[in-house]
């Protein structure tokens, strides 16, 4: 099993373990028999976390023309709250910027669209920190290699000028 596990890549090691904790959470909340809109709003806010710690992305993203994305907004804008809020001597403030624009997304759907709850949207928030916490943590006491995150500085976006041939 670990020859297996150590071939993987960090990108699938990510993935598997980030989906398997996924899964378990959807299972402890689908005992509550949720309404679908509830169900929705956690999928959300997990898959929203989960894209933001993705290993890679957050480069691929700020640095290619991706202008119609929507993962691209969704990155641009935890970057620029990266940029503008500084969190340093709280516990977990990244984990608490990554919260913010879930919140805010949800926040514009229930006020144009009428329908959207903020209480699963920081469940998902909370539920995908947990586990990429306790995971990671449990990751970095037995291998001495780091597992990529979210870094407190953000990447700089590079000029237009990058992008011309």
């Amino acid at each position: 099993m670990k020859n297996i596990w150590g071939s993987l890549s960090i990108l699938a090691r990510y993935y598997l373990i980030s989906m398997i904790s996924f899964f378990i959470c959807w299972s402890i909340f689908s005992i509550f028999n949720l309404e679908w809109i509830n169900a929705l709003f956690f999928m959300t806010s997990y898959v929203w976390h989960f894209t933001l710690l993705t290993p890679g992305l957050k480069e691929k993203m700020l640095t290619k023309k991706q202008r119609f994305s929507f993962i691209n907004v969704v990155v641009r804008t935890n970057y620029y709250l990266q940029l503008f809020i500084k969190i340093k001597k709280v516990p977990f403030g990244p984990s608490i910027i990554r919260a913010i624009s879930p919140l805010l997304f949800t926040a514009i759907l229930l006020v144009v669209g009428g329908s959207g709850n903020i209480l699963f949207t920081l469940l998902g928030s909370v539920c995908f920190e947990a586990t990429h916490y306790l995971l990671s943590k449990k990751s970095l006491s037995k291998s001495t290699s780091k597992q990529p995150g979210d870094s407190e500085i953000p990447p700089a976006i590079p000029s237009a000028e990058n992008f011309h041939e």
